[in-house]
């Protein structure tokens, strides 16, 4: 399903995945109709109807701030933080690449529960200095409490959560190997998991295990626990992808002195029985002897035949102020995360200011193929 973006902060998108109403739906139930009548006995539905809308804005914007603590210390290190999205179990902030330095990993991975931490501190001393019992002063504990054990959770050292990559970082520095440490990091971050499942599954049969003891806690927790599972999974195939791509140089793979094409040529003359006999044909179009482009067999495809005739290179082309260049140096995983990040399908491979080839995503991506990673 796709986010719905409703505004931005310090210049980062801000997205609501669709699947977040539910538990938004869920969390203002169980606050209006469960636990505020259990706490205000006394008081009347309308009271805590708006306790619970309160108390679930201050929650879900505390989520927001959680992450944004992640993107800000990103953008420091120069790292480009696509969006942050909320969704149904919580937030993520989408940063572009992982860390240079195991040190700016920890500050990177730490920054969002330190802020929470920091967030529920604020609420419960605010909570003490009105020193209320009424519906104020309940909304602040409730928000102090939430925040510090979402802090405490993401602490645990189940990767890819917070405490999983600070425990990363850690085994980073003492191996001095980041897929060593990755690999390590995932491996517990599934083991823990496991055992989050393992809980809920006895909390579903009516075993208090402490943070759950009926059905709806235990199935929550199974869900988390499938959820780190996943996550954690998923970051040993990638360990497995970038394994199998680093076998090779950005060289090995680039195409060399590709065709040339003059912006004003028509697309007829270059894709007409060219693409039959080579498929992922990709032009570098020049303007006045000037990169202005490139033009690969994905844009002429995307142009209906009976318009060929009449268009130029120059208005199917992706421009070269929208491409983003390589340096021979780069890794192929590098690259191909660019090219992902970036929606692109070709680089330019450029060293000491010259183009020397392109590489395209769907030759890398015919690596893995030929590994058996990849299927399709």
């Amino acid at each position: 399903m796709r986010s719905i973006r409703i505004g931005s902060l310090l210049g980062i998108p801000l997205l609501i995945n669709p699947g977040w109403f539910i538990i938004a739906g869920l969390t203002l139930w169980l606050l209006a109709f469960q636990f505020f009548p259990a706490v205000l006995p006394d008081s009347g539905r309308t009271l805590h109807i708006v306790m619970a809308v309160l108390s679930a804005v201050i929650f879900f914007a505390s989520i927001v701030a959680h992450e944004l603590a992640h993107s800000v210390v990103a953008k420091y290190y120069g790292i480009p933080v696509r969006s942050i999205s909320l969704f149904i179990f919580g937030g993520v902030a989408h940063i572009t690449r992982e860390a240079a330095r195991p040190f700016n990993e920890i500050l990177m991975a730490a920054a969002g529960p330190l802020m929470s931490l920091v967030l529920g501190v604020l609420f419960l001393v605010a909570w003490v200095i009105a020193d209320s019992s009424g519906p104020f002063g309940v909304v602040l504990a409730f928000s102090g409490f939430m925040n510090i054990i979402l802090g405490i959770f993401n602490l645990l050292p189940a990767f890819p959560m917070d405490g999983g990559r600070v425990f990363r970082a850690l085994v980073w520095l003492a191996v001095g190997d980041y897929n060593r440490a990755t690999s390590v990091a995932a491996w517990v971050g599934r083991g823990f998991a496991w055992f989050i499942i393992f809980l809920g599954g006895l909390a579903a049969l009516g075993i208090n295990v402490g943070i759950a003891s009926n059905v709806l806690g235990g199935i929550w927790l199974v869900l988390i626990g499938l959820f780190l599972e996943t996550g954690a999974r998923r970051s040993l195939t990638q360990l497995t992808y970038i394994e199998e791509l680093n076998r090779f140089s950005l060289t090995d793979l680039m195409i060399t002195d590709p065709p040339v094409a003059e912006a004003d040529r028509s697309l007829e003359s270059l894709a007409r029985g060219v693409l039959e006999i080579n498929p992922r044909v990709c032009y570098f179009v020049e303007d006045e002897g000037t990169l202005a482009g490139i033009l690969s067999a994905y844009e002429l495809r995307e142009i209906p035949e009976s318009l060929w005739q009449q268009m130029t290179a120059r208005e199917a082309m992706v421009p070269r102020e929208q491409l983003r260049p390589v340096s021979p140096s780069t890794s192929v995983s590098d690259a191909l995360l660019e090219m992902e990040n970036e929606g692109l399908l070709h680089a330019p491979v450029v060293d000491e200011g010259r183009v020397v080839g392109v590489i395209g995503r769907e030759r890398i991506v015919n690596v893995l193929r030929q590994a058996g990673l990849v299927t399709g």
